[in-house]
C-alpha cells in the first residue's frame, strides 16, 4: 500500500544542531490510462479514484458517473473506460485548468440564491485545520473543504497539490451521486483553476485563506460565484457578488 507520509532524516539547525527523523508528504506520479490513452499527474497517494474522477469531471471529459464505464485501481494508477464522451486528445495539466475556454466558462454560471453568513465564513479556516490530519504530521499538504451554509463539514481531502485537493473532493460526491450546494474553502490562495473547478461543479462560494489572482477574480464574477479571501481571524475579503455574503 503506498502510504501518504514518509519518513526522512533532517539535520534540523536550532540552539544545537542535530539529525532528527520527520515526516513529510509523499509526491509520486500517478499513471492515468482512460480508454487506453495515458498521462501522469503528481499527487499524493490517497483518494486516487476520486481524484481521477474529479479530475475527468473538471476538465470536461465526464459530465456524470453514468459516462464511466469502468474504473479499477491499481499501485501507482487508476484506469478509466469511459462511455459516450472519448478522452480529449490531449488531457490539460491538473495545474493548468482549461485556460482560454471562455465558452466552456459561459456554461458554468451558478444559477441560484445561495447565501452564507460572514461569521459562517470565519470560521471555516480553523474547522478545515482540525481536520487536516496529514497537514498536522507534515505540515506540507493543501485541503479543500466543503461545508453547507450553516457551516457543517461535508467532506475534506488533502494533497500537496491545490488543484489535486479540489478534484479528489468534487470526485468524491461523484462517486457518491451528487455534487451538494456549498462553500468551497480552500488552504492557500485562490487561483483561476480553483474558480473553474467550483464552476463546474456547481459551488456558489469559494473561500481562501490567502489571496485570489485577478483571473480568478474574473471568472468569479462571470461564474456568479461569490470569492472570498485573506479569509483569518475577524476579518475577510469579499471580491465578487457580496449579495451571497450576509454581514
Amino acid at each position: 500500500m503506498q502510504r501518504s507520509t514518509r519518513r526522512v532524516r533532517v539535520l534540523k539547525l536550532e540552539d544545537t544542531d542535530r539529525w532528527d527523523d520527520e515526516e513529510v508528504v509523499s509526491e509520486e506520479p500517478l499513471k492515468i490510462v482512460v480508454n487506453g490513452k495515458t498521462t501522469y499527474m503528481l499527487s499524493t497517494p490517497g483518494e486516487d479514484e476520486e481524484l481521477v474522477v474529479g479530475f475527468l469531471f473538471t476538465s470536461g471529459t465526464i459530465s456524470s458517473m453514468e459516462d464511466v464505464h469502468k474504473i479499477e485501481k491499481g499501485r501507482g494508477e487508476v484506469r478509466v473506460e469511459v462511455r459516450g464522451t472519448p478522452p480529449p486528445r490531449d488531457f490539460v495539466n491538473s495545474a493548468c485548468g482549461m485556460c482560454g475556454s471562455p465558452g466552456i466558462l459561459g456554461s458554468m454560471v451558478v444559477e441560484d440564491e445561495f447565501k452564507v453568513e460572514a461569521k459562517v465564513l470565519l470560521s471555516l479556516p480553523n474547522k478545515m485545520k482540525e481536520r487536516q490530519e496529514l497537514f498536522r504530521s507534515t505540515g506540507g499538504l493543501h485541503a479543500a473543504a466543503l461545508f453547507d451554509k450553516k457551516g457543517k463539514l461535508l467532506w475534506i481531502s488533502e494533497d500537496v497539490g491545490r488543484h489535486n485537493a479540489v478534484d479528489k473532493l468534487i470526485g468524491h460526491f461523484l462517486i457518491l451521486g451528487e455534487i451538494p450546494k456549498g462553500i468551497l474553502q480552500v488552504s492557500g490562495r485562490a487561483g483561476y483553476e480553483i474558480i473553474q473547478k467550483a464552476g463546474v461543479a456547481g459551488f456558489p462560494v469559494v473561500s481562501a485563506i490567502s489571496a485570489p489572482s485577478s483571473m480568478a477574480v474574473e471568472v468569479a464574477e462571470l461564474l456568479n460565484i461569490a470569492l472570498v479571501g485573506f479569509s483569518r481571524g475577524s476579518r475577510l475579503n469579499v471580491y465578487t457578488h457580496p449579495e451571497r455574503i450576509v454581514y
